[in-house]
């Protein structure tokens, strides 16, 4: 009876325990917000944490619960929706409130791992009062604080070991139960022949099958090899749907914002092109009752209906995954109409087309937290050579139908030179107000015979084209006449060359190099000025910009019944033929996989197809921006480039053209 009465003692004080410990026990967001304490360098609103604020993340945060069944969570966010704060509360859960298993938080390389934990998480122990916990296991040893570079140890035995994706085939011998994956999209594809640094992380969290935890987290990036979208399908793909506050009708916010469509989308007013920041709102989708920037506490209010609504059926119960938009950016933090602000710098509703491609993908990425989809690789023939005119031909300038399409006449013209073995290629474009362009002169200037090669500085080639520098006006069809402001040439090919015969002016011609992205160094997205060892200025130009930018205004529709043409559009003579209008077409957009693993889109021309003027003309825009620059930020020493004040001031002062004598401007 005596082993009989013990054995059920023990029973019954173990289950007095256990239900104590569930009646006890905090969940994350419970936890975080008794001991999570952020300071107002990193909030507006010092104080511990509150998920009124930020009432999404609850839910999400609380997937790290040691008891949710929940085993992997794929969060594709975007920017300013408190995502940080959600990494380091599960880090500060683990580490104090549980204590006991290893954690490793993993971004794409070593160096912004270790330099999240010193920024933020370190930080974060201390403003919270848990800069205890951080303690050696090595109690014996008083001068072991308990953290290292390559990990933190915490006081039950828990550990922190910072990774970077580049390095994932050397975490072999890591057991991990809790597994935090940062901006995935930004990881390498492949690392050296272990493959996919993904797959091998989450290998790590074979021994803990029962209680681990992996959380993705990123912004998206490209379609087709984002990460995070592959993650995010993998789960039951959950939205945040808020009621609204006139109906009650539910709803995730999203960004439907054609013209067309009254219900469900977010709306504004210009006044005068200026965005009108208090008329932006978003209209609820079956009522159309417009919700306001003050609005959003309320909508994302649990207490008032919001909620997480999965829309598919995971590949297994134990998966969730969420889509956050910047839309859900509280109160105080990203407005809505910055949204709407970054979205009109990249997008024409009107023209409902692209304006800038990499604004556009920034945009997609950022705000809508989706993967951008690169869309028509090539430029069809049918599409470039539906911008010839038949208003003008090669040598002419259509002043006025520039007037009447264009917003004014042309205001400047530019020289861009395409250098070769066997010849040049010269182009001459006239510019009108928001660059758009008209090709004036494209010919190619020969050598003078089979032994002559355009590399050496004796070739006639140079002489020719000096007297086009110098000499050549053109007079348009109102009596303006046009000398050319700047000429840029392409020293890729015989380099020495092209800098001696730039070298002989002492403004207005330069060397140029193209590049497919930009420098380490480079401090200027779409060129960087340079200086040589002789002291010649030139530019290094990033040319898949602008052609990203130019692909889609040369796929672009345009008829006179549409009124004016778009930024940068493109207009040739007539008479310029087949075989230069080809020129056009010749690159494709393809995928590109670096050593490193890393995908990104290039352009690339097959074969020795012929694709001068299509580099003539992206130098062109380059050509356009360098003088924009020079006026702006040298002249006028602005922090960034005035487009409209750049316009004004070069038509207002006649810069680059001559009016007619009976003209009275």
């Amino acid at each position: 009876m005596l082993n009989i009465d013990r054995l059920g003692g023990d029973w019954l004080h173990g289950e007095v325990e256990r239900l104590t410990e569930e009646l006890t026990h905090l969940s994350p967001s419970a936890y975080n917000e008794q001991t999570r304490y952020l300071p107002n360098s990193v909030t507006s609103k010092p104080g511990y944490i509150r998920y009124a604020v930020n009432p999404y993340m609850r839910e999400i945060v609380d997937c790290f619960d040691v008891n949710s069944p929940v085993r992997e969570v794929n969060v594709k966010k975007g920017v300013q929706i408190t995502y940080s704060t959600l990494l380091e509360s599960g880090v500060l859960y683990y580490a104090d409130y549980i204590g006991t298993l290893p954690i490793m938080y993993m971004t794409a390389d070593k160096e912004l791992a270790l330099a999240r934990i010193e920024n933020n998480f370190i930080p974060m122990f201390n403003h919270s009062g848990k800069a205890d916990i951080i303690r050696s296991s090595d109690t014996g040893n008083t001068r072991k604080t308990g953290k290292t570079k390559d990990h933190i140890q915490f006081a039950k035995g828990a550990y922190l070991v910072p990774f970077g994706a580049r390095n994932a085939d050397k975490m072999r011998s890591f057991s991990i139960a809790v597994l935090l994956k940062d901006e995935v999209d930004a990881w390498p594809d492949i690392v050296g022949k272990d493959g996919d640094p993904d797959a091998l992380s989450d290998a790590r969290t074979d021994g803990y099958t029962e209680v681990c935890k992996i959380f993705r987290g990123s912004t998206p990036l490209q379609a087709g090899t984002s990460k995070i979208q592959r993650g995010f399908k993998q789960g039951d793909q959950r939205i945040y749907r808020v009621l609204c506050r006139a109906c009650g009708f539910p709803q995730a916010l999203r960004w439907n914002v054609t013209p067309d469509t009254k219900l469900g989308r977010f709306m504004w007013e210009t006044d005068h092109g200026t965005l009108v920041l208090e008329s932006v709102r978003y209209v609820c989708a079956d009522c159309g009752h417009a919700h306001h920037e003050h609005d959003k506490t309320r909508l994302f209010s649990e207490e008032h209906g919001a909620h997480w609504h999965p829309t598919a059926r995971p590949a297994n119960p134990f998966i969730r995954s969420y889509h956050i938009p910047a839309l859900y950016s509280p109160v105080g933090m990203r407005p809505w109409w910055k949204n709407v602000a970054q979205y009109l710098e990249a997008y024409d509703i009107e023209a409902r087309q692209v304006k800038d491609y990499g604004k556009y993908q920034v945009f997609y990425n950022n705000v809508l937290a989706e993967p951008f989809s690169v869309k028509g690789s090539r430029v069809r023939f049918s599409s470039a050579s539906a911008h010839r005119k038949p208003v003008f031909r090669l040598g002419e300038i259509p002043n006025t139908y520039a007037q009447k399409y264009c917003g004014s006449r042309v205001l400047l013209v530019t020289c861009t030179v395409d250098v070769h073995k066997r010849f040049l290629a010269v182009a001459v474009f006239g510019w009108t107000l928001d660059a758009r362009c008209f090709v004036i002169e494209y010919r190619s200037i020969e050598r003078a015979g089979e032994d002559d090669d355009c590399s050496e500085t004796t070739s006639p080639v140079w002489g020719k084209l000096q007297s086009l520098i110098e000499e050549a006006v053109y007079t348009a069809d109102d009596g303006y006449k046009y000398g050319i402001a700047l000429t840029l040439i392409d020293a890729n090919y015989a380099s020495p060359t092209v800098c001696a015969f730039c070298a002989s002016y002492e403004s207005g011609v330069y060397p140029i190099y193209g590049r497919e992205r930009p420098a380490k160094a480079q401090t200027i997205k779409e060129f960087a000025e340079f200086t040589n060892q002789q002291g010649l200025r030139g530019y290094r130009i990033l040319v898949d910009h602008y052609k990203d930018r130019l692909a889609p205004v040369l796929r672009r529709e345009w008829t006179e019944d549409a009124g004016a043409q778009g930024a940068y559009h493109f207009n040739a003579p007539i008479d310029l033929s087949d075989a230069s209008i080809k020129e056009l077409t010749a690159e494709r957009r393809v995928e590109k996989i670096d050593a490193n693993g890393n995908t990104s889109y290039v352009w690339h021309r097959p074969g020795n197809a012929r694709n001068e003027l299509w580099d003539c003309l992206v130098y062109g825009h380059a050509s356009v921006e360098i003088l924009a620059w020079a006026v702006c930020i040298q002249h006028f020493e602005l922090e960034t480039i005035d487009w409209p004040q750049f316009w004004e001031y070069i038509e207002r002062e006649q810069l680059y053209f001559t009016p007619p004598k009976n003209s009275k401007e």
